[in-house]
């Protein structure tokens, strides 16, 4: 009785839509993916959540049925606010990143922009501790546009080159 209900319970998750954090689908359209940014940090993040998603992430455009270029990727740190010294005692964080994605045979999928900020505080007495803060916010704010980016690219629909594209290239063993 009991796995009765555990299989119902897990069938009606998954019937809804259901999926862990992180494992969003990718459309079979763009599943072959060419991801190229000049921030390799985030570019590597988005390789590893592409592939955590099922699909498959391949270096050469050429091989992929689609290409996700991170255009723009800006980092800034604001002053939001300074003590009765003049000193700063806290500023906004911010990232903003551009990005098209385009199918193979050239049509724009999609272009959009994604942002997330965080508050820091900032102690001007321990600035070391600071530094770690900061660089733990950052590393939570790519984590947070990676999976930006990956809700925006479950929604792309197909695309009129997608099953020409995908019977003209060899789909690359996973390893």
């Amino acid at each position: 009785m009991r796995f009765i209900l555990i299989l119902a319970l897990c069938a009606s998750l998954s019937a809804c839509g259901f999926h862990l954090r992180g494992q969003l689908p990718v459309p079979e359209s763009i599943n072959i993916i060419a991801v190229k940014s000049e921030d390799k940090d985030l570019e590597r993040r988005l390789s590893d959540a592409l592939s955590f998603s099922g699909a498959t992430v391949v270096e050469s455009e050429a091989d992929a049925l689609a290409l996700l270029e991170l255009k723009k990727v800006i980092y800034d740190r604001t002053v939001r606010t300074i003590d009765e010294r003049g000193k700063v005692t806290g500023y906004v964080l911010e990232y903003k990143v551009n990005f098209d994605v385009t199918a193979a045979s050239g049509e724009s999928l999609r272009s959009s922009t994604v942002v997330t900020r965080r508050d820091f505080n900032f102690d001007p007495d321990l600035v070391l501790q600071a530094e770690i803060e900061e660089e733990s916010l950052r590393q939570d704010m790519l984590i947070d546009l990676t999976q930006q980016i990956l809700r925006q690219l479950a929604t792309i629909t197909a695309f009129t080159g997608y099953p020409a594209k995908l019977a003209s290239i060899s789909r690359p063993a996973r390893g």
